[in-house]
């Protein structure tokens, strides 16, 4: 049978192990200890959650706008009914690749240059 008190205790080391492994240790206040450059660190980590999901819209918004401009509005819109008549990914990639104002603004701003 084990000892509840000894129990206790081997869970408290524990846990101060961990949290010195974290660097939650003593540091005297107003000193640049491990904590402060392991809390940089975690903020760091994260912050790129959010950007590649965002640069990932964006680009799909840009590939849209840019396929629009270049075929123009009554063949993309032909080719969206095609695919409203398809099966779940085709219907889904249709709801994904309609037009919206930011896809004909963006179309608009790149016809001139590809010359659509």
């Amino acid at each position: 049978m084990s000892n509840p008190q000894m129990n206790e205790f081997s869970g408290r080391l524990r846990r101060i192990e961990k949290i010195k492994k974290r660097g939650g240790a003593f540091e005297a206040s107003g000193t640049l200890g491990q904590s402060y450059y392991t809390k940089l660190r975690l903020r760091h980590q994260r912050r790129p959650i959010l950007r590649p999901a965002v640069v990932f819209v964006c680009t799909i918004m840009l590939f849209k706008g840019v396929l629009l401009a270049a075929i123009g509005a009554e063949v993309y819109a032909q080719k969206l009914s095609v695919l409203h008549q398809g099966d779940t990914v085709e219907k889904i990639g249709a709801f994904i690749m309609a037009i919206d104002p930011f896809t004909a603004t963006i179309a608009q701003m790149v016809a001139p240059i590809i010359g659509g």
